[in-house]
């Protein structure tokens, strides 16, 4: 009996599958204007699933070095998270995470 030939799908080379985007990280950068206690509130009320924990380690790591990652997400997300930052008056930047 003859055997048959079973036919296999290949994708053109053309096609390949869609990569997904790097991370982004807000960063939240320090300022002599705003108290840290408003600042740990304003991270609570801005950012999802924000613990007083972990805004106050954010808080903190922006006192003293200068700069703190808030969160690593996808552009469009960070772009939102830092301009509801900025809204409520921190200074907050969109970078590549690396």
């Amino acid at each position: 009996m003859p055997r048959e030939a079973t036919k296999t799908r290949r994708r053109p080379v053309s096609q390949s599958r869609p990569r997904p985007d790097p991370p982004w990280n807000v960063v939240l950068h320090n300022d002599w204007v705003n108290s840290m206690p408003r600042v740990v509130v304003i991270l609570r009320r801005t950012i999802p699933g924000m613990t007083l924990k972990k805004a106050t380690r954010i808080m903190w790591e922006a006192h003293t070095t200068g700069r703190a990652v808030v969160k690593s997400c996808h552009r469009e997300l960070a772009e939102l998270y830092a301009e509801r930052l900025q809204g409520q008056g921190l200074t907050a930047t969109v970078e590549k995470s690396s």
